[in-house]
């Protein structure tokens, strides 16, 4: 059983509130939702995995329950553990409780433990008794710290399961599907380099320029500036041309995980994922969003452009790539320039690939294809377990 502090539910509906969010505040909530303090979603987590759980209030709560925070952004300035209900304060000081953060995100957890620890040190809390689960697979190396690819399982619980893109041998009219909606520099660098040679006619291409400019950052940007100066003009070129559009989709269309085109999957053989990031916050983990399952669930190829040894994670976690039949070297090349490049040259050639090529390709790849289908629908709560085992066990 777990036992988790929630203080606060909607009068009208009895939705549980977020914590560390004042009644004075609760109008304000959806505003704040996915930026400061956000819904305590892993207790339907666990509900829907039939894992024990109920929830107390502060003063309510027998020891060793959990007091959550939910983070949608976690800012360094912020001091959270001020925001803590007062009585679980106090409790928390005299080692009754536990104090849990998830926060799916990808940022380094090296550096969220440390600020966490100096809350830990300003409050009279005993660190050991702070947990965080985190989305950056490089948590289960740092104290106190678990990894949970909860994108994983937030796109699993959202999408239709029935409704996926089954294997299928009829012949495809392209070759790829991919698709950005947010704008960063180093995924116009690589789309602009497939329209630079015509090859966003062979896939379903979009590049919808949403938040265009608010990442052109060289020096922030994880490729090295020379390349991204020589690139400068082509990546002009391809933002005048734009947008490109592959649907008729509105932002939040495109950002719903319960909205599957099944076009796309149906008809095109490889799913270019340009991943959330290229450099995990230099924490050396990996960071696996909605954006890779949806290949897997839809049972596509699919290359990464992702951090280095992503594909050997998704190994880890149970399902299969493509090494047997298609270059997947790229993947082990720590210089995200060198991957960048390398994986970049492997999308292009499967973009030029004649189609009859690449139908074969599928075909001999398709055990690995329908098992990754298959070990995604199967459910994930084995997942979600070994977090609670985890936290449960100190």
């Amino acid at each position: 059983m777990i036992n988790l502090i929630v203080d606060y539910r909607d009068p009208l509906t009895g939705r549980l509130l977020p914590n560390g969010i004042p009644p004075d505040q609760h109008h304000l909530i959806e505003q704040m939702d996915g930026y400061r303090l956000d819904y305590p979603r892993l207790f339907y987590y666990l509900n829907q995995c039939k894992i024990p759980v109920t929830t107390y209030t502060s003063d309510q709560a027998p020891a060793d329950s959990w007091y959550l925070m939910v983070l949608g952004f976690f800012d360094f300035e912020e001091d959270y553990f001020e925001l803590i209900h007062p009585v679980s304060h106090k409790r928390l000081q005299s080692k009754e409780i536990k104090l849990v953060f998830t926060y799916h995100e990808g940022d380094n957890p090296v550096n969220i433990r440390r600020r966490l620890e100096y809350c830990c040190g300003q409050h009279g809390i005993d660190p050991e008794l702070v947990w965080l689960i985190s989305g950056n697979s490089a948590a289960d190396t740092v104290p106190n710290c678990v990894y949970w690819p909860e994108l994983e399982f937030m796109y699993w619980r959202t999408v239709d399961l029935a409704k996926g893109t089954p294997f299928h041998t009829d012949t495809r009219s392209r070759n790829y599907t991919a698709l950005c909606r947010i704008d960063k520099l180093w995924r116009k660098v690589f789309m602009s380099d497939l329209w630079a040679h015509n090859l966003h006619q062979r896939g379903y291409f979009s590049y919808n320029q949403y938040l265009l400019g608010g990442e052109d950052d060289y020096f922030g940007c994880a490729l090295r500036n020379g390349y991204l100066v020589m690139r400068q003009p082509q990546v002009d070129a391809f933002t005048a041309a734009g947008p490109f559009h592959a649907d008729e989709l509105t932002t939040d269309q495109h950002n719903s995980y319960a909205v599957n085109m099944n076009q796309f999957y149906r008809d095109s053989y490889v799913n270019v994922v340009l991943e959330t990031m290229i450099d995990i916050d230099n924490s050396g983990g990996v960071f696996v969003s909605e954006k890779t399952f949806k290949p897997i669930f839809n049972n596509q190829i699919f290359v990464e452009v992702a951090a280095a040894n992503t594909l050997e994670h998704l190994r880890d976690l149970g399902y299969k790539t493509f090494g047997r039949c298609i270059d997947e070297s790229y993947d082990t090349i720590t210089d995200n320039q060198q991957r960048f490049s390398s994986v970049l040259e492997l999308t292009k050639n499967l973009a030029r690939m004649p189609t009859d090529q690449l139908h074969d390709l599928y075909l001999k790849l398709k055990p690995e294809i329908q098992h990754n289908s298959k070990y995604f629908c199967q459910g994930l709560t084995h997942r979600l377990q070994a977090v609670v085992d985890r936290i449960k066990m100190g």
